[in-house]
């Protein structure tokens, strides 16, 4: 163990430059060759471990990494994550990785570039230390911060998860160094109005004000957040109307929808359709529309509770206090639950400000990071 860990530590000035390597690639979702290109950087570093690599490119859309290892045992554990960005092309030229105080900064440094940069190395630690019993499944999607709309992500997540024995997710480690055992599953919905135009001048009680009747709906709307359940509902954007001297005939909202449970997205939507049914201005009719769960929840089953206590072991022989949350935010790590593997979500890097031009992550926190999961994987 002494060696792994000491081989980690001697490891950081690379993982800075890595990390630096990444991060200095646009890879929003409007560049598909950004993704392609951060893909096979990171698989060159699979495939000099050892791991087998397949490129799987989705044209014009985006490219996923899936990797391979086989272990000396039957035990099986899955490295999850993602490649892409929310930030569009010109941003690294605008916000370059730069380093400052013990941070570093520029597009997707901690969302999440250091948790696969994490990943790597201590996959890499776990290999040079002989360390090779478990067979190891790596999968990084290209598409993540869009919600996989135009790949099949989701189903190989939950394919490749199905017997493993544990799931990390890379993803951004949750305030201080805290991990998840559960995340909100999130809903996207729209409800649309039909009306009748009229001029509000000289005709305004011969029309069926959409706007009106959506005003209505989204008040209801609110009323169904339930924080003790953690369900809740956002109208997040609204759209209706042309003129301020014509009866609005059309008027759509656009709805968040989050949920610890899966029985709780079927009562959301049940909800939601009630209210659609709902009628308060005469002449007017509403189509609940576009329901998409974008992440089904990670719920936080015993396994994954187990699955931390493994983790929390091993921050204490690293001198850590763990601790295991449940965020509001949703991941990849949802689907691997829903297959039956054990999960831990947020096992990446430490920092601050994910989706914005402040993001940044906490330079020791690569090496720590690493460090805790290569224990683990070695643990469980």
């Amino acid at each position: 163990m002494d060696n792994m860990l000491r081989f980690i530590a001697d490891k950081e000035q690379e993982m800075t430059d890595f990390l630096r390597r990444l991060v200095s690639i646009d890879s929003g979702s409007d560049n598909p060759e950004g993704i392609a290109q951060v893909a096979r950087i990171v698989g060159a570093k699979l495939q000099a471990i050892g791991f087998a690599v397949d490129y799987l490119d989705y044209p014009d859309i985006c490219t996923h990494l899936k990797a391979t290892k086989k272990g000396t045992t039957a035990e099986e554990v899955m490295i999850i994550g993602h490649m892409d960005t929310l930030f569009p092309k010109g941003t690294v030229a605008k916000r370059p990785f730069t380093v400052k105080d013990g941070k570093a900064y520029g597009p997707g440094v901690l969302d999440m570039k250091g948790g696969v940069t994490i990943a790597l190395f201590a996959l890499e630690a776990l290999a040079a230390a002989g360390k090779n019993e478990k067979s190891v499944t790596v999968l990084f999607a290209g598409d993540e911060e869009t919600a996989h709309p135009k790949t099949n992500a989701a189903e190989l997540f939950e394919k490749e998860a199905r017997g493993k024995k544990a799931v990390f997710n890379m993803e951004t480690a949750s305030v201080g160094d805290a991990v998840l055992i559960g995340r909100k599953g999130n809903l996207y919905a729209e409800m649309v109005v039909k009306g009748i135009s009229a001029h509000a001048g000289a005709d305004l009680d011969k029309g069926a004000n959409a706007v009106t009747e959506l005003a209505h709906k989204i008040i209801e709307i609110g009323k169904l957040t339930d924080f003790a359940q953690g369900l809740t509902f956002n109208a997040g954007v609204v759209e209706g109307g042309t003129v301020a001297n014509a009866v609005p005939d059309r008027a759509v909202v656009k709805i968040d929808v989050r949920y610890l449970k899966n029985d709780d997205r079927l009562k959301a939507v049940d909800s939601l359709q009630a209210i659609a049914n709902r009628q308060y201005i005469p002449g007017t009719t509403t189509e609940l529309a576009n329901v998409w769960e974008k992440f089904t929840p990670m719920e936080a089953r015993d396994a994954n509770k187990k699955l931390f206590e493994v983790v929390r072991a091993q921050g204490q022989k690293l001198g850590l206090d763990i601790e295991g949350k449940v965020g509001g935010g949703a991941s990849d790590a949802g689907w691997t639950v829903r297959a039956g593997a054990p999960s831990i979500c947020a096992m990446g890097a430490i920092g601050q400000f994910n989706h914005s031009d402040r993001e940044y992550i906490y330079l020791d926190s690569l090496v720590k990071r690493a460090k805790l999961l290569a224990l683990s994987i070695d643990a469980v």
